[in-house]
């Protein structure tokens, strides 16, 4: 005969439907309101959920005092996010987005001072406690480690810390929203599923190693060599689907792109949308649409592709006045301009050009390129951005005539890259003068340039730049530029094909931060790569560095990260991330995973354009037979 475990809750979780998969047991849900009307002796163990809920569980007296007496009576009783239970309470629910779980107890397979990620969480600090033992959780808040830390015997101590603990021996008590783990992503999966495992082994009295746990998304696992163009393909095609299901798209491209998806997930699996439209975001959108109708002869792609385009020139440029040509960041950031993005709002349509003869934006992007020279610095640099509200007629004269100094990829590799390609195409000398200036610049310090995220990022961020370089001069110098910044990244390499995040000496503006932007590296060494600011620049680079060379190197290293590609999609029934790439990535664990420091782009941070678009660029263009380079 079955014993009965009873499942207090408001609707059932990925916990409970764990519970009911015990091959020798059943369970009985029991409503929070309608506790007083069971008889509670008659069930082997009490299992309280109130996750399933944004606020708290609170017992009335009447249900409180029933379950109270089985506790007292030593029947096992798991507590998850109620306001109070025995002779704990709570005050509200805080948010657990900058803080981490560590764990304090070895339990199943974790060890002392591994990390859970249970991202953008609700937790209730306990106030009161026996203290019979040590916590098995608790939570640090910015901690700067990629999986493992150290154990401090004051954070231990602090009970409001406390996330998972017995309060006696048969009363375990869990101060998180526990219950929704699969669907919220807790990360990394093997960790919580040996978590749950031993929390189920608790309750039930015996083993739930076997017990299968399922996830939020599955990988790809393995490319074989004789399927890789068709999983590159179906890869691609996935990911044009990605904007679609996900409505990214804003009537179809007429109004621009979504930036993405946020790094929150919240405690239900829901993930909130990233609402400003920059062009960026749009053009890059259009280059990976125009990739697809060039692929598939899909001729609403090449229309969505025109749409997103025509958005960024027709709405986002200043036309007349001191700014004329200036492509405003976003719809928010109004009056903003980096250098970098408006490069990839010009690239896109240049390419096209190039691919279709119809040179219908040349006229706008030697506008845009106007205005950004006349920023520029005589040593073909620009700052990290300019504001209008400050960039008067003698600001202007200033930037101009006043070395930059700031020789960054992150800011200046590919505004130095569009020179050259619109120089070449709209035979504009004194643009592609600038653009080696720019180049040259960078590569006169490297590889000590000023780095944004890390080292990493510097060198997948000159690959492409350097690629147009040398097509554009044909100088061996600049080839030799090509192959020491790409030799000098294969020191990156993992054994996943993808490059590991790195910076020599920690140098990078965004290391190791708290309440600001964040790099996802920690120490070098963590097997950790960036989708959003280093390898996504990879696809494309490799392509035309191969087509502009003709060397097969290059076409190798494109496969290896292609490859790649195809087992870091994220393949789910939740069309948010279906098709998507997320920013931080565990390439020992093959799972989206990483530090969540970062205030606006932790690791499930998905962005349309210089993640999703930028890789199903360089994807769907190395699919292609075209070499518009030799052309």
């Amino acid at each position: 005969m079955k014993q009965i475990i009873a499942v207090v809750t408001a609707e059932k979780s990925d916990f409970s439907l764990l519970l009911e998969a015990l091959p020798n047991f059943t369970v009985e849900y029991i409503l929070p309101e309608e506790v007083t009307a069971y008889d509670l002796s008659i069930y082997t163990a009490l299992v309280l959920l109130g996750g399933t809920k944004n606020s708290p569980l609170a017992l009335e007296a009447a249900a409180r005092i029933k379950i109270e007496e089985q506790i007292q009576s030593g029947k096992k009783v798991f507590s998850e996010y109620l306001y109070s239970i025995d002779d704990i309470y709570t005050p509200e629910p805080a948010s657990t987005r900058f803080k981490r779980l560590i764990v304090n107890q070895e339990m199943g397979g974790l060890s002392r001072g591994d990390i859970l990620e249970d991202q953008c969480n609700t937790f209730i600090l306990p106030h009161f406690s026996k203290k019979l033992e040590e916590p098995i959780l608790y939570y640090k808040e910015f901690i700067n480690a990629h999986d493992k830390t150290e154990v401090l015997d004051e954070d231990v101590k602090e009970l409001s810390n406390w996330a998972l603990w017995k309060e006696r021996p048969n009363l375990m008590v869990c101060s998180f929203r526990l219950c929704n783990f699969i669907k919220a992503r807790f990360a990394p999966l093997n960790g919580w599923k040996t978590l749950i495992r031993s929390i189920i082994a608790w309750i039930s009295g015996e083993s739930a190693a076997d017990l299968p746990i399922g996830q939020a998304y599955a990988l790809v696992q393995e490319v074989d060599d004789s399927k890789f163009d068709s999983l590159l393909r179906e890869c691609f095609a996935s990911g044009i689907r990605w904007y679609h299901e996900s409505k990214m798209l804003i009537e179809n491209g007429k109004r621009g792109i979504y930036e993405g998806f946020m790094t929150e997930i919240q405690p239900d699996g829901s993930q909130a949308r990233a609402l400003s439209i920059r062009t960026d975001c749009t053009a890059e959108a259009s280059l990976a649409f125009f990739a697809d109708y060039l692929l598939t002869g899909n001729v609403a792609s090449l229309k969505t592709s025109d749409e997103l385009e025509a958005f960024c020139f027709e709405k986002m440029q200043i036309e007349g006045g001191l700014y004329d040509g200036m492509i405003r960041w976003t719809n928010i950031a109004w009056n903003v301009c980096y250098q970098d993005d408006n490069a990839r709002v010009m690239i896109p349509s240049l390419l096209k050009m190039m691919y279709t003869g119809n040179y219908r934006y040349l006229d706008a992007c030697c506008r845009a390129l106007d205005f950004l020279v006349k920023t520029t610095g005589p040593d073909g640099l620009r700052p990290s951005r300019t504001d209008n509200f400050v960039l008067d007629e003698a600001e202007i004269e200033r930037l101009h005539t006043t070395p930059a100094n700031f020789p960054c990829a992150h800011y200046n590799a590919f505004y130095s890259a569009t020179l050259l390609l619109c120089g070449k195409l709209a035979k504009r000398d004194d643009y592609i003068e600038v653009g080696i200036k720019g180049l040259e610049s960078i590569m006169a310090v490297y590889p000590k340039t000023i780095r944004e995220q890390s080292e990493t990022q510097e060198l997948c961020r000159l690959i492409l730049p350097l690629a147009w370089l040398y097509w554009v001069t044909g100088n061996p110098k600049h080839k030799d530029y090509l192959y020491q910044v790409t030799n000098d990244l294969q020191k990156m390499k993992h054994p996943s094909g993808a490059y590991l995040e790195w910076d020599s000496d920690y140098s990078a503006a965004c290391s190791q931060k708290e309440n600001a932007e964040c790099s996802l590296l920690t120490k070098n060494g963590d097997p950790i790569v960036d989708l959003l600011y280093s390898l996504n620049w990879l696809p494309l680079g490799f392509c035309h560095a191969y087509l502009i060379t003709e060397d097969p190197y290059f076409y190798d290293l494109w496969r290896e990260i292609a490859s790649f590609m195809i087992r870091s999609q994220i393949h789910s029934g939740n069309p948010v991330i279906d098709g998507g790439w997320a920013r931080g990535f565990d390439v020992n664990r093959m799972e989206v995973y990483g530090l969540p420091n970062d205030v606006g782009w932790g690791p499930w941070a998905i962005e349309s354009g210089w993640t999703v678009s930028e890789i199903l660029a360089g994807l769907g263009f190395g699919l292609l037979d075209k070499n518009i380079f030799k052309e």
